[in-house]
């Protein structure tokens, strides 16, 4: 990581606060973002995240040559049992889907960050697929990073791998260690042939989860395959995904100018090459800490619940953040009300980038679930919070609303006995939207049973007053 420097930013009717910001990031930030500050802002800070440069590729040449021995002695293996043809069928060329998903009981809007692509520069430089440089020198295939807060994700198991296409498993490699942040060790993998003979290798994957599937068991597109760790040559937990022909050769599977592997897209949808987005919106009572990779170098210090008159620092977490790219910020009290509002402009082009700007809730702030809400490239994300306590009896602005027995092991009742179209968004206490739908007059059973187990809240609104009522729900086991 690059060094540091601070800056104070001062507001007359607040103590100020020390901000911190990565020095590739201009001081001309500050002019980017100062227009859109208002009285109430007393500080902002952030920055983005600079990789270090790989000394040799993530798969090694000499852990290349042993991954090769090991598929072509499993090849031959499993063509002598006839499970796999002795001639692929080059007629039958694959289309990839995406490779990962979250797991189920996470809904969280973005969760990941294309890194690297493909190094197609022979030489000691870099080109990606669209001449660029979105690589390092000699990497064979695609890092997609978990992003934010990669660790956690991992820990929770929020992010699986799954088959890009059918095939037929060539080996696996599993119970290696899974929490690196630097080059060392051997990663888990799994490696899939496909029926045109071309193989695709998952790598950097979490001990212990792979497919209980043995070797020759055949997979379907979409199949499980394990979860995302950080396990080998890898600075943080993502996806590795490298490609091979039937000829063994590598193969970048994105179409684009600079692209001489292939002549057409290997993808059934090919994704952008930027993918700009806020992955995730988050709130915290100091700000976030991230000076490297390693789980002890950074602090995520999420907090969702306030009281009137504290400092709540706002999170946004980019991914493909561009040059100039604008982002409107507002924070809403429980009436819809706008309590502060901003802006930013981005001072660069960033592959991952966070920005935090801090206000003090008002002294006489409305009780009850607040949002903060970003909008960005045509997309709004939205994070809830609480300020003051939860209350645990009804409100009375919703007096025909009525939840069953709580705690919930699997269904959470809710009783509509008036008239009227409502909705309802049950979040957990990281903010992120769990379930979402409508109500009408009647008994409703929401499924909470794919849900890991602790304390949610359910907020139910009234379409045509637009009153809300906000109650925690706990998720309890059987």
């Amino acid at each position: 990581m690059q060094g540091k420097f601070s800056i104070l930013i001062m507001n007359p009717y607040f103590h100020p606060h020390e901000i911190q910001t990565n020095m590739r990031t201009p001081a001309l930030l500050f002019i980017f973002l100062f227009p859109a500050l208002i009285m109430a802002q007393i500080a902002q800070g952030g920055g983005d995240l600079d990789l270090p440069v790989p000394e040799h590729p993530c798969v090694s040449p000499e852990l290349q040559d042993e991954i090769e021995i090991m598929l072509a002695a499993n090849r031959a293996m499993l063509i002598d049992q006839g499970i796999l043809p002795a001639v692929p069928d080059a007629r039958s060329a694959i289309q990839l889907e995406w490779p990962l998903r979250q797991a189920n009981g996470f809904d969280q809007d973005e969760w990941y960050v294309t890194v690297n692509f493909v190094d197609l520069d022979p030489s000691n430089g870099i080109k990606d697929y669209m001449c660029n440089s979105r690589s390092y020198n000699g990497h064979n295939g695609l890092d997609y990073s978990l992003w934010p807060f990669w660790w956690e994700m991992m820990d929770d198991n929020q992010v699986e791998i799954i088959a890009g296409a059918p095939g037929v498993i060539l080996a696996q490699s599993d119970n290696q260690f899974d929490k690196n942040c630097s080059c060392k060790g051997t990663w888990n993998a799994v490696y899939i042939q496909h029926s045109d003979g071309s193989v695709a290798w998952y790598g950097h994957m979490k001990k212990n989860t792979l497919t209980t599937k043995p070797v020759g068991a055949s997979v379907v597109t979409g199949e499980y395959l394990g979860l995302v760790g950080s396990s080998g040559c890898s600075t943080n937990p993502h996806l590795h995904l490298e490609l091979h022909d039937d000829s063994n050769k590598i193969i970048e599977p994105y179409a684009g100018t600079c692209n001489n592997t292939t002549g057409n897209s290997w993808w059934a949808d090919q994704k952008p090459y930027y993918e700009s987005s806020i992955n995730r919106l988050t709130t915290h009572g100091i700000p976030p800490v991230l000076d490297g990779f390693c789980p002890d170098e950074y602090e995520a210090n999420l907090q969702n619940q306030f009281d009137p008159g504290d400092l709540v620092y706002y999170t946004a977490w980019y991914r493909d953040q561009q040059f100039t790219s604008l982002a409107n910020f507002s924070v809403k009290d429980p009436t819809g009300a706008v309590v502060h509002s901003w802006n930013q402009s981005s001072p660069n082009t960033y592959a991952w980038s966070w920005w935090w700007w801090s206000y003090s809730l008002p002294p006489n702030a409305v009780e009850g679930i607040w949002t903060f809400e970003a909008t960005y490239n045509g997309e709004t994300r939205v994070h809830s919070f609480q300020v003051g306590e939860i209350s645990s009896t009804e409100d009375q602005d919703l007096p025909g609303i009525h939840l069953g027995a709580n705690p919930v092991v699997s269904d959470l009742t809710v009783q509509v006995s008036s008239p009227g179209e409502y909705t309802y968004t049950l979040y957990n206490l990281q903010g992120l939207p769990c379930l979402t739908g409508s109500l009408g007059q009647g008994s409703h059973s929401l499924p909470m049973d794919h849900l890991p187990i602790g304390a949610y809240v359910i907020r139910i609104g009234e379409e045509e007053s637009g009153r809300q009522m906000s109650r925690q729900v706990v998720r309890a086991g059987r």
